[in-house]
């Protein structure tokens, strides 16, 4: 969460306490009408001003504190060190100030022993310290609901995005033209492989818009919604297509974004193994390396272009690449570059995190 504009934090911090000054200042004229108090006018605003303003830094410090070293439950000795220690410094600040400043504002009539100056002074600046703190803490954590609120809005609005995106694809009518055309030919030579046809079709489609709502998926579930269209895309291509698969036992219950893996595929047979006839492959390859997870889906058909700007993907992948951004920021990426001898890689990282039990299941 970035911090609050010094510019914002400054000019709300100054414009609260010379609220406070003024509101004091009235309070204490009310009593003077009514006789219950004597001061000066000039010794009033001196003195209300003076402890008001003094604030104004220490309100930012407390700000800035919240930000930087939040008093959490996972994390509370450490960052009460620095609070403990903000606190002695305002107090023994605002009583230095209170000592040095006595023949210019005239805070007593005459100025006690410094010992009494410091208990005053404690008794004054404990509460609004920590009544400071808390309100710091409270407003960072409406803050980070607020943060957190238009995260959950944006991964719905691209999930939303990539199951239509995804439908679109699977329903291109060339698509489903030649996936239709496959099972009219396994009618009559294959009914049973023609019915199993079409009950991918209606996997493909379910899955396409069953995710309920979860923005990650175990890859075990990935490759799971991914198998149907892999399995349409084989009958459609025959022989000219074939599929490996490269999998460390470990990863299968790793969490990827949902419908992470069938735009990769999709580029592959698209725009790597449909423009040319020669057989081709795509090999689909996941593992550990660190804190990410990495997942590779090579195919040795055209590549991108030698000359020209680089093949970036099309929406699908363009999508993909935003939905990564707002799940893990710069601790994920897409790249698409060329492969060895040739053809393309699409390389997915994504931190390593293992599903529980309950999700795996």
């Amino acid at each position: 969460m970035p911090p609050l504009p010094s510019w914002a934090v400054w000019l709300g911090a100054t414009g609260w306490w010379l609220a406070d000054a003024f509101i004091s200042v009235s309070q204490v004229q009310l009593l003077q009408r009514i006789g219950e108090a004597e001061v000066s006018q000039g010794e009033l605003w001196r003195m209300s001003l003076a402890s008001s303003l003094l604030w104004v830094p220490i309100t930012v410090m407390c700000l800035r504190l919240a930000e930087r070293v939040p008093l959490t439950r996972a994390r509370l000795l450490s960052p009460l060190r620095y609070h403990v220690g903000a606190l002695l410094l305002v107090v023994l600040g605002r009583a230095t100030f209170v000592v040095l400043t006595q023949d210019l504002i005239g805070w007593y009539q005459r100025l006690p022993h410094l010992r009494e100056v410091l208990a005053q002074s404690v008794v004054n600046n404990l509460l609004p310290y920590i009544l400071l703190t808390a309100g710091a803490h409270a407003l960072g954590l409406a803050r980070r609901a607020q943060v957190r609120q238009r995260r959950a809005d944006q991964l719905q609005t691209q999930l939303a995005e990539a199951r239509l995106q995804a439908l679109a694809s699977q329903l291109r009518p060339h698509f489903l033209f030649n996936a239709l055309n496959a099972v009219a030919t396994l009618v009559h030579s294959d009914p049973d492989a023609a019915e199993r046809m079409l009950a991918r079709l209606g996997d493909l489609l379910r899955h396409s818009l069953d995710s309920h709502g979860r923005q990650e998926v175990t890859l075990r579930e990935e490759l799971e919604a991914l198998a149907p269209y892999l399995d349409i895309e084989r009958t459609r291509f025959g022989s000219r297509l074939e599929v490996d698969w490269k999998l460390a036992p470990d990863v299968m219950d790793a969490r990827v974004p949902f419908l992470a893996l069938q735009p990769l595929v999709e580029n592959a047979i698209r725009h790597g193994l449909a423009p040319r006839a020669e057989p081709g492959r795509i090999e689909i390859s996941a593992g550990r390396e660190g804190d990410a997870l990495h997942v590779h889906v090579r195919d040795n058909g055209v590549g991108p272009p030698h000359k020209g700007p680089a093949r970036g993907g099309g929406v699908g992948l363009s999508n993909l690449r935003a939905r990564l951004a707002t799940l893990y920021g710069p601790h994920a990426a897409l790249e698409l570059k060329p492969a060895t001898p040739r053809g393309a890689v699409a390389e997915l990282r994504v931190p390593w995190v293992r599903a529980t039990s309950s999700e795996a299941a």
